[in-house]
């Protein structure tokens, strides 16, 4: 049998073996003290452990002390004030003795102590009282600032849902390129046997060199495929330790097994579960601020009243020798009858504002329906594909028993043993792709529906302020 005729093949065996991962990644040793999780202590890491939810979470920790902040307008407002003051202008070196309890008769015995009156001292310290009686303005935006660390305490669940999220997908990802590696390694071990098998029948004088050539190119494209698989699966073990927001991103190796998804449910319930998604509540409750934001707006018709006190100390010659104690008290009203008509604009954007709130969140709920309906059917179709898989991997390794017990029988060539091979090594592959997109499906679509973070973490609660 000429073995030159069938040299061309060689690199369709090359390309079939390589068809296990797209991608080569050389030079990235596998690391043999990656420290180890399952996947509950996966999440739990990162719910502590991920900026991003850090992040969040003091966001919502500044929104909390801006309802304290707006809470205190409600509250009086008291002033501590001190100054000193040196004068010997008519008007105010009078009123200053006047304060300073020091006018006598003897300072009109002559007009000349009036029109130009000696340099006059007087240290003054003063404590003011406010304290606002009807502001509606205050009212509006202490309800502004409730309603948006609401929603911030929302965004945060929805950022923790995220953050459980990206480990649940980094650490399939894991459990696949260790498949994967499974799949190359047990790809090797079948290719070196081949080729014992080339040499053995060559050195019996039964064989073809060219046989031997063509098999330790299968073996050097399988040994090719192994270093992707492993550099692959560090690479997926540095992705979980980022999703668990691990100092350095060292890999993290997975010691569980995939988790145990709950049963899918009808469309249905899973529209009704995502209709009550963390972030579509928040935006609800902005759509809801949005009409706070325009009730502002629209305070700035309304007057403003408020008490006033004061209690004030005046000393000539030093803020604690004081010659004179005076007080007021008083009640003010401040109403804006006419400002350029700016506070009609500003009602007029704030309606804008809100119209557009309103339109952002019905298209928000419009693409989580169809989010929920696109995993849903990516599910099935995930499933039915894994399905193919497995039976294609059945048929793969029975046409590869029945290629090798022909070639054993010198019925078949080494070529058509290879080519099976390289066949089942795709089916493999194939096979453990479609079990990941199972997986990764469902998890997609309980993120969608917003039903994760209670599954993956049932102890979790929702932030209220």
């Amino acid at each position: 049998m000429d073995g030159s005729a069938r040299i061309p093949s060689l690199p369709l065996l090359a390309k079939a073996a390589f068809l296990l991962f797209p991608t080569i990644l050389v030079g990235i040793p596998v690391s043999a003290v990656a420290q180890a999780v399952d996947f509950p202590q996966a999440v739990s890491r990162a719910l502590k452990g991920s900026p991003t939810v850090a992040a969040a979470g003091f966001e919502y920790a500044s929104a909390r002390e801006e309802v304290k902040v707006a809470r205190g307008y409600y509250l009086p407002a008291l002033t501590f004030g001190s100054r000193f003051v040196r004068t010997n202008v008519p008007a105010e070196a009078f009123a200053l003795t006047l304060n300073e309890g020091q006018l006598s008769a003897a300072d009109f015995a002559n007009v000349n102590n009036l029109n130009n009156p000696a340099p006059r001292n007087d240290f003054i310290t003063a404590f003011t009282l406010e304290q606002p009686v009807f502001v509606p303005k205050v009212y509006v935006g202490n309800k502004m600032a409730t309603a948006e660390a609401e929603a911030k305490g929302l965004d945060l669940s929805r950022t923790r849902e995220e953050a459980v999220f990206q480990v649940l997908t980094a650490y399939l990802d894991v459990l696949t390129a260790k498949s994967y590696a499974d799949v190359a390694d047990q790809g090797l071990s079948d290719a070196k046997e081949h080729r014992r098998t080339a040499e053995a029948l060559e050195a019996s004088g039964m064989g073809l060199a060219s046989d031997v050539l063509r098999a330790k190119v299968f073996v050097a494209s399988a040994e090719g495929a192994k270093v992707t698989a492993e550099g692959r699966l560090e690479v997926a073990q540095r992705g979980l330790s980022l999703a668990m927001g691990e100092t350095g991103a060292g890999p993290v190796d997975v010691s569980g097994p995939p988790p145990e998804f709950p049963d899918t449910g009808s469309l249905e319930e899973l529209l009704s579960a995502a209709s009550t998604r963390a972030d579509l509540r928040a935006a609800s409750v902005r759509v809801a601020n949005a009409g706070n934001n325009e009730a502002l707006r629209k305070a700035e018709y309304l007057p403003t009243v408020g008490f006033l006190g004061a209690y004030q100390l005046d000393a000539e010659n030093g803020p604690f020798s004081v010659d004179n104690r005076s007080w007021r008290v008083g009640v003010g009203l401040s109403w804006n009858v006419f400002d350029g008509l700016r506070r009609e604009a500003g009602v007029s954007k704030a309606v804008s504002e809100r119209r557009k709130a309103e339109e952002s969140y019905r298209g928000e709920k419009d693409h989580a329906a169809f989010q929920v309906a696109r995993e849903y059917l990516g599910v099935r179709d995930a499933q039915r594909r894994a399905e193919i898989a497995r039976a294609a991997v059945a048929s793969a390794e029975e046409g590869m028993r029945l290629i090798r017990a022909r070639y054993d029988n010198h019925l078949a060539r080494l070529l058509d043993v290879l080519d099976a091979q390289a066949a089942l090594n795709q089916s493999r592959a194939d096979a453990v792709r479609a079990e990941n997109d199972v997986r990764q499906s469902r998890a997609r679509l309980m993120y969608a529906s917003g039903t994760l973070l209670a599954w993956a973490s049932p102890g979790e609660k929702e932030e209220r302020p």
